[in-house]
């Protein structure tokens, strides 16, 4: 019996016809597994669970540490696949469970199969990339034309309106984004287009609380380093190359809807990767000439003063392996004394690798071959919807 289940005896043991606020009290502190459960105990907390103030308030106690809220990394796509990086906080752990298993399995024991959503009104021809992922929500590029809005954990999606058509050949399409505006209480979605010509740059923003796209154009050229767009305090973020040299953080604030590029790093220099570890932006350093790899870390939003080495890497011990070293790593996630990478190998493949910090050991959890998308997003468990429509705010019939 899990802790949900004790939770729903006791409201019914000692609570009785407790007034309706301090049950959904209690229910907002349960994890969504359990309230996926309880949806079905009867019609009052459907609608309970269902509607878009409890919604918030389940998303608010999870932010607040109050709510358990489980975080999941997906890392492909076709098929989808999650690792509970929650399960490999340190080395010894992940040693003392992959022991328990059978040789076949090794380290797959962390790795899940999800249920991607398959509609009939989108094309799908292998071809899924991740947009981002926000509040549970997981945004994905379905088949070139299609964009997909998905909730692994309660497995509700919704499919956007086509996007606008580029009619403008020389547009390039080279980044995209997800993320929510919480002064509107909407989610939006970015597409941006490249004339590296006329040195422009336009954007398609999809709005879910109106359900249409918009365009803007004559947006100032910026070459960018990064596609992904990084949601953190009501912005993505990219990273650009200076025309002088050097790198800089992009980032377009969601409610005005307008780019800045006021970001500095730590000092002058390249950057080639943006993760997010505790809400606050990292970048990715590779001293040149070197297998080694520093993160730095911005502790105060928008302040360069901030920016603290948190970790520094080398690779000579993972090298060794390896008669000629061509990986490329990408940092995905940083743990409590380890960190998950995505290695970029040069013999036809892709490993997700755990390694340990302090005695630079590494384990691969998980290989693929190079031609399937290989990149990974973050997601934590909520009852966040994709589709707006489906919030009640009475009871079901």
């Amino acid at each position: 019996m899990g802790d949900g289940d004790v939770v729903l005896r006791r409201v019914h043991t000692d609570f009785g016809d407790y007034e309706e606020d301090v049950i959904a009290e209690i229910l907002a502190r349960l994890p969504v597994k359990s309230l996926m459960r309880f949806r079905c105990v009867c019609k009052s907390w459907r609608a309970l669970i269902s509607d878009s103030y409890f919604v918030k308030k389940h998303l608010s106690y999870g932010e607040r540490g109050i709510t358990e809220s489980a975080h999941r990394l997906i890392f492909m796509l076709d098929p989808p696949l999650a690792l509970d990086y929650e399960a490999l906080k340190s080395m010894e752990d992940y040693e003392a469970l992959e022991s328990m298993k059978d040789d076949d399995c090794g380290a797959q024991f962390a790795v899940t199969q999800l249920d991607f959503p398959v509609t009939k009104s989108i094309p799908d021809y292998g071809y899924r990339v991740f947009v981002g992922s926000c509040n549970g929500l997981v945004c994905v590029e379905v088949g070139f034309e299609a964009i997909m809005l998905w909730n692994p954990c309660t497995r509700d999606s919704k499919v956007l309106p086509k996007p606008p058509r580029v009619i403008n050949s020389k547009f390039t399409y080279c980044f995209y984004g997800f993320g929510y505006d919480s002064s509107s209480d909407d989610y939006k979605v970015i597409r941006g287009f490249a004339d590296y010509l006329a040195k422009k740059i336009m954007i398609h923003i999809f709005s879910l609380k109106t359900g249409s796209w918009r365009t803007v154009e004559d947006i100032d050229y910026v070459t960018l380093i990064t596609q992904q767009g990084l949601f953190l305090n009501g912005a993505l973020h990219w990273l650009y190359n200076l025309p002088e040299g050097g790198s800089r953080i992009l980032s377009f604030d969601l409610e005005a809807e307008k780019f800045h590029k006021t970001i500095p790093l730590p000092y002058d220099d390249w950057f080639f990767d943006l993760l997010i570890h505790k809400n606050c932006l990292c970048v990715l350093a590779c001293p040149t000439r070197t297998n080694t790899f520093n993160i730095w870390m911005m502790k105060e939003y928008g302040v360069k003063e901030s920016w603290t080495e948190v970790l520094q890497f080398s690779l000579e011990k993972y090298a060794a392996h390896y008669d000629d070293f061509r990986s490329y790593f990408t940092p995905v996630c940083i743990l409590e004394n380890g960190v998950v990478l995505i290695d970029e190998m040069g013999e036809g493949q892709h490993l997700m690798v755990l390694s340990n910090l302090k005695d630079k050991e590494f384990k691969h959890v998980v290989e693929v071959a190079m031609n399937l998308e290989f990149k990974a997003v973050i997601y934590r468990e909520t009852l966040v919807s994709p589709d707006v429509h489906t919030y009640k705010t009475n009871n079901v019939s």
